[in-house]
């Protein structure tokens, strides 16, 4: 009779166990898609804020994303992490530089280039631009610290506030634990911040202007 009590018992204390590992990874699997997730920045767009050693050796930072942020909420200098229009299967990391509304005005040092010779689709958009562009309602135009070492919204145009997935908390790398070494930073281009309503967004803009306006480059 024992033998049979124990192992009744022994099944009881195995399903509770499975019951608890299922909703312990339901848990962590609903926090991941919809609250917080941790991610490493890799490569050296984000430099030397983030990933500053990825050059030499290859060193990530890793970095916790909040994912319940408010679209609306969203400012300048925030760091996002959004689908990438280069690579639909992945995602990219960039600065917020301007918000919807926002007149961009283009940094010459950051004119897509091809080292090899010949000119880019991307080159020829970003001359058509003229120096300047307007980023649409529901985009935000986005850059890399490293201007040397990026493709940002200088080679595919302002970004779909539908994409962003998370805005950066803080790092929480070993060494850097609960760091934010993105705050501070001054970037060198230039923004004429918009004011007044979103539906005015164009209005006393020169036509050009209000023409290259949208969430694609120009062709």
């Amino acid at each position: 009779m024992s033998k049979l009590l124990n192992g009744v018992f022994r099944r009881r204390n195995l399903s509770t166990s499975v019951f608890g590992a299922f909703w312990a990874a339901s848990a962590v699997i609903f926090i991941n898609d919809n609250v917080v997730v941790t991610t490493f920045v890799e490569g050296e767009s984000m430099a030397p804020t983030l990933s500053p050693d990825y050059h030499e050796t290859r060193d990530c930072d890793w970095v916790l994303w909040n994912k319940l942020f408010s679209r609306s909420a969203l400012q300048r200098g925030d760091v996002v992490q959004f689908g990438n229009p280069y690579k639909p299967e992945g995602l990219a990391v960039k600065r917020i530089i301007g918000l919807e509304g926002d007149v961009i005005l283009l940094d010459k040092r950051r004119k897509p280039q091809n080292a090899e010779g010949p000119e880019m689709h991307e080159t020829r958009a970003w001359d058509a631009w003229k120096g300047k562009a307007v980023v649409p309602p529901g985009h935000v135009w986005v850059e890399g610290d490293n201007v040397r070492h990026t493709i940002d919204s200088n080679y595919y145009g302002p970004v779909s506030m539908a994409l962003i997935e998370g805005r950066a908390v803080a790092v929480v790398s070993p060494s850097k634990f609960w760091t934010k070494p993105w705050e501070g930073y001054q970037s060198r281009t230039k923004v004429i911040q918009h004011q007044g309503k979103l539906e005015d967004w164009t209005k006393g803009l020169p036509v050009e202007l209000a023409e290259i306006g949208g969430p694609h480059l120009p062709p």
